[in-house]
């Protein structure tokens, strides 16, 4: 269990990368993209000059190049303007707005455009677009928190055992749920692990364990076996299957005691249902996109989590 404390509203996009963070046919080319979202193409130029920009004004960016660590800041570009091109879908499609004045609250109240380019690790004409999300993202988990909510099956792993890893364990029981869907239980069962069956409203989650709000078990779709760690400091390895994901109709808000921060962290999963529909290609350079993160990741082995399709809702 974690206790919520208040922070200050602050600009979040730095904290975001700590807890993870060749095309054909028509649409945008991968040659001169750092990646695509659907038909939307983000310029590798645009992302290299901002690696640039880093590299002259950041201390830790020039670090991270003499540590040979200056690709963990590139994708982390990426990340941020993945994330911006999501946020700018979902706020189209909910008719959201951001209020010019709470975006300038909050670059002033994080120390003014300067101080966010350097910590945020972002040139400084992207500070109010970052700013903008921020204040996008918690609107949107404001519209939908109360709303959403999933029926997992499945099974958490924290111990090793002889010749297998906690992940390798889950991986493979999570292929067989993939493969058996209707078997979920029996295979639970079978594998000596005990079984979860839980109903998650996101709102309860958010107050109680914000960290499996802001995870991947409220942004995949229903039937979608996932293999995540929702914790990057604890050792569990979850193994589910989404047998339900519920969005009720609108009604009144109730998250005025949520703290911020983790309402822009439950924004940031509700982008994943769009990530998933339009696709994401991130140019080879900068890895591969690990759905489960919102992130890219350095390559398929280095992915933070795993998202299968089940038999029930492949095509």
């Amino acid at each position: 269990m974690i206790r919520i404390i208040r922070r200050p509203v602050t600009l979040l996009t730095a904290v975001v990368a700590g807890l993870v963070l060749a095309g054909c046919g028509s649409g945008p080319s991968q040659v001169g993209s750092a990646a695509i979202i659907g038909d939307r193409s983000i310029p590798l130029e645009d992302v290299q000059q901002e690696v640039r920009w880093l590299l002259d004004n950041v201390p830790e960016a020039e670090q991270a190049k003499q540590q040979r660590k200056l690709d963990l800041q590139a994708r982390e570009v990426v990340r941020s303007r993945i994330i911006h091109e999501l946020t700018m879908i979902a706020a189209q499609r909910e008719g959201l707005r951001a209020d010019p004045a709470e975006v300038d609250a909050l670059i002033e109240g994080s120390g003014g455009v300067e101080a966010v380019a350097q910590g945020a690790g972002v040139i400084p004409e992207r500070v109010r677009q970052l700013a903008t999300d921020q204040v996008l993202l918690q609107q949107l988990a404001q519209r939908y928190v109360d709303r959403v909510s999933v029926r997992l099956v499945g099974t958490s792993i924290v111990t090793e055992s002889p010749g297998a890893t906690a992940k390798e364990q889950a991986l493979e029981i999570g292929r067989d749920i993939a493969a058996d869907p209707g078997g979920v239980e029996q295979i639970v069962r079978q594998s000596g692990n005990q079984l979860i069956d839980s109903e998650l409203p996101m709102a309860q989650t958010l107050q109680n364990q914000p960290e499996i709000a802001a995870s991947a078990v409220f942004g995949a779709s229903e039937g979608s076996v996932l293999v995540i760690q929702p914790s990057q400091e604890q050792a569990e390895w979850l193994v589910a299957l989404v047998e339900e994901r519920n969005v009720s109709a609108g009604g009144a808000a109730s998250t005025a005691q949520a703290d911020p921060q983790y309402l822009y962290f439950a924004g940031l999963r509700l982008l994943q249902p769009i990530a998933d529909e339009l696709g994401v290609r991130v140019n080879p350079r900068y890895g591969v996109w690990d759905a489960t993160a919102l992130s890219p990741a350095a390559s398929e082995d280095e992915l933070s989590g795993y998202q299968f399709q089940s038999r029930t809702v492949q095509p």
